[in-house]
């Protein structure tokens, strides 16, 4: 029996129950960028309608929000790897429609951020799911050739300058459609600017799967 990431209780996966309880999504989110939406019959909020992002839609697990937030920030910067079984435990489930033959890309870092973190939390998310679904995962295409700030540090508005030319691809990609991960979205920033890359190198279409999004 393994037990969870969280409360230490058993459990079957690497959140329990009573945990995954702690988990918020909401009702009605924009069908391509998943902001919660009021209550309503829109299914596009006014950003998207505006300016639409390079991904198609999201798919993510809950909103960036307490206790999610910690969890997140464990992943990134507390060194709590098994955070990322977590994360893609949560993910899996929402992958039923789409089809395995459907690869898996996550969001690369910088190879100095990589060196000093040792890790990459969206490839180990990445990771786990490719296993659990025997999912294609594709590392070697996506990569982050400028050592950008760290978006969680920048203003929404400096977000997009920030990213803006700080990811491409090394080969052309022959993917229909292919499902973009990392773990949390944000103000979207980045991305859509992988989205871009890849589209820009033969992909028609970018699911982007995160855990969790932010409300605003």
């Amino acid at each position: 029996m393994l037990r969870c990431t969280v409360c230490q209780s058993p459990a079957e996966q690497a959140l329990c129950q009573d945990c995954h309880q702690l988990m918020i999504k909401p009702t009605y989110r924009c069908y391509q960028c998943g902001k919660p939406l009021p209550n309503t019959d829109a299914t596009q909020c006014g950003e998207c309608m505006t300016s639409p992002p390079e991904f198609d839609t999201v798919i993510y697990a809950t909103l960036y929000q307490y206790p999610v937030d910690r969890w997140v920030h464990q992943l990134k910067f507390g060194q709590q790897l098994s955070a990322a079984q977590l994360m893609a435990d949560s993910l899996i489930p929402l992958l039923s429609s789409i089809a395995v033959e459907v690869p898996l890309i996550p969001v690369p870092l910088h190879p100095r951020r990589l060196l000093l973190r040792g890790y990459n939390q969206a490839a180990m998310i990445a990771q786990s799911i490719a296993k659990a679904e025997n999912r294609k995962l594709i590392t070697d295409v996506l990569f982050r050739p400028k050592n950008t700030q760290m978006q969680a540090a920048l203003r929404a508005k400096q977000r997009k300058n920030n990213v803006s030319g700080a990811f491409g691809c090394l080969k052309p990609l022959d993917a229909d459609r292919i499902l973009l991960v990392d773990d949390v979205l944000t103000t979207g920033q980045t991305l859509r600017a992988c989205a871009k890359a890849l589209k820009q190198n033969g992909v028609r279409q970018v699911t982007a799967l995160v855990f969790a999004r932010s409300r605003g």
